[in-house]
């Protein structure tokens, strides 16, 4: 459908063209009829081909079509009446010109297009040549209004793309760090470890780790390209309740260096919804106490729910994940704060507050304080 309206404006053509024939129009009038047909006509059709086929329109040749309208223009002067086909064709031009329009030349031809199809009129006759001007003035404004919309509508879903394709490339971005990067930090630690010991016990649990880790980063991306290419697949792999927390704590490291404190009372009071955005949350925290503290540190994770803390709104209850680690020997270095701006914006989505930043004891702490009842969608 939206196809066919794209080529309405061929209709109007033989009507016109058979009208003035039939009410016997002169020779001079004929002949600038047949020029604009014969040379604007399948320029515009070659350039609204182009358009409607998604390729980029051939408007280099629209001066040309500009130029013949401005020729056939002065045989229909001449022949002191109007041409009905030479000034559809005119509007369609315009139409065109002032929607694709790029040098000073087709903007030159558009100017002139339009002032010879108001000054033309003018040739019939002081009364009538008045109205007549008048008329086309009018037609002339509404199809450059028309031209110029299209042209605001073409550049809006420019930037509408761009900035899709941007934020999908985000979105990309912090889906693969969120998969990959706790992997990958665990299997650096990991080989640091296993390069600094001598025991085949240990470099034998260590590689066993390694593998594990590398083929749970390997599916995790592999289900992200597919989800990608399917969009009723699932982005990544989603937290539905405590568990996901409970198994990323058990998967850290030693048992006796990190502490969950979590009650039943609390997981029962988190809504589904949430769960996937605590458990990255906590994904990210214990990435960057391996980055930045390295191994061996006392972590402590806790949830809770509390009373919102902003003034004016005494009815909300937040829950709050905290991860607080100890002081550490160092780890593998700095990372690119990519991890913390996703969470961020993930935590903001959902209008809640994430804090980062020293602790008391010289260690870490992090926490995200989300609502229960969220803005946002997870």
């Amino acid at each position: 459908m939206k196809t066919v309206i794209t080529w309405l404006w061929l209709l109007p053509l033989p009507l016109t063209f058979l009208l003035e024939l039939a009410t016997g129009s002169s020779l001079l009038l004929v002949i600038a009829e047949l020029f604009a047909l014969a040379t604007a006509l399948p320029i515009l059709v070659r350039i609204q081909s182009r358009a409607s086929g998604g390729r980029s329109p051939s408007i280099r040749l629209l001066p040309l079509a500009a130029l013949a309208l401005l020729l056939a223009l002065v045989p229909v002067g001449l022949a002191s009446t109007l041409s009905l086909t030479v000034m559809w064709l005119s509007l369609v031009t315009v139409v065109m010109l002032s929607r694709w329009f790029v040098t000073r030349t087709q903007m030159l031809m558009l100017v002139l297009l339009c002032v010879g199809n108001i000054v033309e009129p003018c040739l019939m006759g002081w009364d009538d040549g008045l109205a007549f001007a008048f008329g086309a003035s009018t037609v002339i404004v509404v199809s450059l209004s028309l031209g110029l919309l299209l042209r605001m509508i073409d550049r809006s879903l420019v930037e509408r793309h761009a900035t899709a394709v941007e934020a999908e490339r985000r979105r990309m971005a912090t889906e693969l760090h969120d998969l990959v990067a706790h992997e990958v930090t665990g299997i650096v630690v990991l080989s640091q470890a296993a390069g600094r010991s001598e025991d085949v016990r240990v470099l034998s649990t260590a590689l066993a780790k390694i593998e594990e880790s590398g083929t749970r980063g390997l599916e995790q991306i592999r289900s992200l390209v597919s989800s990608t290419s399917n969009a009723t697949g699932p982005r990544s792999p989603i937290a539905s309740g405590a568990q996901a927390l409970i198994d990323r704590v058990n998967g850290f490291g030693a048992q006796d260096t990190i502490r969950l404190d979590i009650t039943d009372t609390v997981a029962e009071a988190v809504p589904s919804t949430l769960w996937p955005v605590l458990d990255r949350v906590l994904a990210e925290a214990l990435t960057n106490i391996r980055r930045h503290a390295g191994t061996g540190v006392p972590v402590t994770v806790r949830v809770s729910t509390t009373a919102s803390a902003r003034p004016g709104d005494p009815s909300r209850y937040d829950v709050v994940l905290t991860v607080v680690n100890g002081p550490g020997s160092g780890g593998i270095g700095s990372g690119s704060g990519t991890g913390l701006q996703g969470l961020r914006a993930r935590v903001d989505h959902l209008g809640g507050d994430l804090f980062a930043g020293p602790a008391q004891d010289s260690g870490w702490v992090l926490e995200a304080r989300i609502p229960l009842a969220p803005t946002g969608k997870a």
